[in-house]
Formats: C-alpha cells, sequence, structure tokens
C-alpha cells in the first residue's frame, strides 16, 4: 500500500479553485512570455536608442544588462518574500509593476531615465518569474506536472529566442517605443485575470532572516563578470578587464563561504541538500551556459563567413526553439508517466551529439550548423521540460517560490557564463573581417574549442543522470 507523505496531500490541487488550471496556465504563461521577450527583444533597439540619445553602444548596453542584473539579485529574495505572503498578490502585482516599467522607458528622454525604468520593469519581471513555477507546482498534480511545465519550458524558449527577431520585425514598422508600450495592455490584463483566478495561498511557516548579504555579493559578482566580458569583447581582455573578472570570481567565492557559515542564505541548504534539486539546478546551468555560448557564434558564422542573408539566418535560427516546442510537451508526458531520467539523460546526450557537427566534421557549414540547431533543440527540449518538473515537486510545499525562483537565477547565470565563455574564445570576430577574408585557421580552431568544450559540458550532464533516484511521479488523486 502506498504511504503518502502530507505533503504531498497538502500539495494535491483538487479542490474547486484548480478545476481550471489549463485556462490559468496560459496566464503564467503569458508572464513568462512577456518577461524572457523583453531579456532579447530590447537588444536590436539599443543602436537606435545610441543615436538617439547621443551615448555609446558600450554605454546603452547597460539597458539590457541592467534588466538581467535586477533579476538576478533579486530573484532569490523574491522568491522569499513570496513563500512568506500571499504568492497569488505578489505575482499578480508583478505584471503591474511590469506594465509601469514598460510606459516610463517608452516615455524616457534620457540614458538615466531609461535605466532606472529597466531597473523598476527587472524588479517587476522578478516577481513574475519568482512564481511562474510554483504557481504551476500549486496548481497541478505531480502526474500532471511535466506537461504544464512542458508547456511553460517551451514559452520560456519562444521568448527568449524570438526576442531579437521580433523586435526587429517591429522596428520595420514603428518606433523603438512602442516595443515597450505593447507590454502595457498585455500586464494590466494579466494583472487583473491574476488577481481575479489565481489561487490564494497561507502565509508560509518559514520565518528565517534574508540574507542580504549572499544577495550583493551575488549581484556585485554577476555585474563585475558581465562589465569584464562586455568590456573584453569591445578593448580585448587587458589588465584592468581581467583584474575586474577576477574580483567578480573574488565575490563569487566569498558568496560560497558566507553560504557555509549561515542557515538561511539565498543557496537554500535544505533545497540544495536534495538531490533531485541540487544535480536539477547544476545540470541547467551547463546546458543553458552550451545553448548562449553556441548561439552567438553560429549567428555570427552564418552570416559572415557563410555569407548568408540576416533574413536566412533567422529562419534558420528558429530550428531550434521550433524543435524544442515539439519535444518539450512530449518530454513532459512521457515524465509524467514513465519517469523522468530517459527523458533527461536522452535530452543531454542529443544536446552533446549535437555540438559533434561543429568540434569534429572537417568544415563548418550550413548543413551541419542546420543539424547541431535541431538536434540541441530537440535536446533541449526533452531536458528543460522533465528537469523543471522534477525540481519543482521535489520542493517543498513551503519554498516553491523560492525553488522556482534559484531555477531562473541559475537559468540566467548559465546565460551570462555562456556569453562570457563565447567571448573569451571568439570575441576578437568581426564581421566585417570575415566577410573581407573568410574565417582563418585560428578563428576556426577557437570556434571549434568552444563547440568541444560545450560538448563536455553537456556529456557531463548527462553523466549526473545516474546520479539521479529513478521514481516515478504520483499518480493518486486526493479529492477535496
Amino acid at each position: 500500500m502506498e504511504v503518502i507523505s502530507l505533503e504531498r496531500l497538502r500539495s494535491s490541487p483538487f479542490d474547486s479553485r484548480h478545476r481550471n488550471r489549463w485556462s490559468i496556465l496560459q496566464i503564467v504563461n503569458m508572464g513568462t512570455l512577456i518577461s524572457t521577450l523583453d531579456v532579447g527583444i530590447v537588444n536590436v533597439t539599443l543602436p537606435t536608442m545610441s543615436e538617439q540619445f547621443g551615448v555609446s553602444l558600450s554605454q546603452i548596453q547597460w539597458v539590457a544588462t541592467a534588466y538581467l542584473l535586477t533579476m538576478v539579485a533579486l530573484l532569490p529574495f523574491m522568491g522569499k518574500l513570496s513563500d512568506r505572503l500571499d504568492r497569488r498578490k505578489i505575482y499578480s502585482w508583478g505584471f503591474l509593476l511590469f506594465s509601469v516599467g514598460s510606459a516610463c522607458i517608452a516615455l524616457s528622454d534620457g540614458l538615466v531615465s531609461i535605466l532606472l525604468s529597466r531597473i523598476l520593469q527587472g524588479v517587476g519581471a522578478t516577481m513574475i518569474m519568482a512564481n511562474s513555477q510554483a504557481m504551476v507546482r500549486q496548481l497541478f498534480p505531480d502526474r500532471e506536472r511535466g506537461r504544464a511545465l512542458g508547456m511553460n519550458a517551451v514559452v520560456i524558449s519562444i521568448g527568449t529566442m524570438s526576442g531579437p527577431a521580433l523586435g526587429g520585425l517591429m522596428l520595420e514598422v514603428v518606433e523603438w517605443p512602442w516595443l515597450f508600450w505593447i507590454n502595457v495592455p498585455i500586464g494590466l490584463c494579466a494583472f487583473v485575470l491574476g488577481l481575479r483566478w489565481f489561487p490564494s495561498t497561507e502565509r508560509g511557516q518559514d520565518r528565517s532572516p534574508f540574507d542580504f548579504l549572499g544577495s550583493f555579493l551575488l549581484a556585485a559578482g554577476t555585474c563585475l563578470l558581465m562589465f569584464a566580458a562586455e568590456a573584453g569583447k569591445e578593448n580585448g581582455f587587458t589588465t584592468p578587464i581581467l583584474y575586474l573578472g577576477a574580483a567578480g570570481l573574488v565575490l563569487f567565492a566569498a558568496l560560497w563561504f558566507v553560504q557555509r557559515k549561515i542557515a538561511y542564505g539565498i543557496l537554500d541548504r535544505e533545497l540544495f541538500g536534495r538531490r533531485k534539486i541540487a544535480l536539477g539546478n547544476a545540470s541547467s546551468f551547463f546546458i543553458n551556459l552550451a545553448q548562449t555560448a553556441t548561439l552567438i557564434p553560429i549567428a555570427f558564422y552564418l552570416q559572415g563567413p557563410l555569407g548568408l542573408s540576416p533574413w536566412s539566418v533567422g529562419l534558420l535560427l528558429i530550428v531550434q526553439p521550433l524543435l524544442m516546442g515539439v519535444a518539450a510537451p512530449i518530454a513532459g508526458w512521457v515524465r509524467d508517466r514513465f519517469g523522468a531520467w530517459f527523458p533527461i539523460t536522452a535530452g543531454s546526450m542529443l544536446c552533446a551529439a549535437s555540438m559533434l557537427f561543429i568540434a569534429a566534421l572537417p568544415n563548418v557549414t550550413v548543413v551541419g550548423i542546420a543539424l547541431q540547431l535541431a538536434l540541441f533543440g530537440i535536446g533541449v527540449g526533452l531536458f528543460h521540460a522533465t528537469n523543471n518538473a522534477e525540481i519543482m515537486s521535489d520542493a517543498p510545499d513551503r519554498k516553491i517560490s523560492l525553488a522556482g525562483s534559484l531555477l531562473a537565477m541559475v537559468r540566467y547565470l548559465g546565460n551570462i557564463a555562456g556569453i562570457g565563455l563565447a567571448t573569451l574564445l571568439v570575441g576578437s570576430m568581426t564581421l566585417g573581417d570575415s566577410l573581407r577574408g573568410g574565417a582563418d585557421e585560428s578563428m576556426d580552431l577557437r570556434m571549434r574549442m568552444l563547440f568541444g568544450i560545450c560538448f563536455l559540458f553537456c556529456l557531463g550532464v548527462a553523466g549526473m543522470g545516474k546520479l539521479r533516484p529513478k521514481d516515478k511521479p504520483a499518480t493518486t488523486e486526493i479529492g477535496a
């Protein structure tokens, strides 16, 4: 006879509030879409903003960086706050704050006001991202959670990958402020529907202090590393820039030391003491690192050495999120029915194998890149949908917002690390040099080295699968 824990009984959402859970999921997906879409959509506006406000591209780049840093710094704090208070209110008010921040950006008349508005928008996005996967955990039983988070993983991929393409298309017909005005009605609609439809939560039992020192060390270390990566990309890795990067690493080492000394750190001991959560977050970091690090040089290589038009490059890059969108719901269904081990292991193995089309073939070709994008898209779809469901299902009920916020933070840290790795190895690529003479042997070697390193990362994630428990999701339903 199956023994059902009290925690599982409490987290079984079968009362009348959750009968429309698949409809409510679309509001959750709406929040995920606009908060992830805005990470990439702003990048295409930066040259226009730079010209309009008379600032350099290195200065205007902080419009994108400020948003990411705000989320990385506040995600653990907001997750813990949401577990203490009513998650529904924090999540819904996040939509309103995101809308207000978007409107302020559209109305800004200078760099300082844009940066402040972007930080405000980032706070709203943090309130959304800290709770989106926690809301799925709250709404869905374990036997449906894989499919629900599979759909959410599709939205994350679409928002992250389609931002630049959608932004470029809109700039063909409207001015750049409209890229932010469009968020306002969507956010306001989600705010009203969220307060009306989202289930309320009781105040959490976790009353431990907030880890302000850990949050500061995380934000400062990330800021220094991002600044070093961006400066190195433009000016080369000079001694001062290397010192900045080293200072960021020192702050991360200090963060690790501090977290060992306190029981209430942002890297929560209870959460990371659980094997599924610890392995899941480590795996997510390396998969996101590999995805970001390889997409940067691929986009360049297609347009530069291989001579494709920007329109052709855009169409080819759609292959990855498209196939991820196909694979993720299938992975969720497999996980809900048979368990998580196979889709996680198979997905990471496919991600690793995809790297060999660049790292091992004699020449970097359009066909090889297309195969890499396709295979990685299937692999990452299998991996993320299942891995996210496993992490959220294993989290204690009183800490599901914190678990979701840490998962989102790890994803962004993986993206930042991927940018840094790509910058370190192939950051000296220039489109003009490639168009004049093609990629030289040194650059080709560094390109292969980058994909070889990412191959090892993905292979390591597959190896972690042996350490994962091979249990199946709970199928017992508890009536209201």
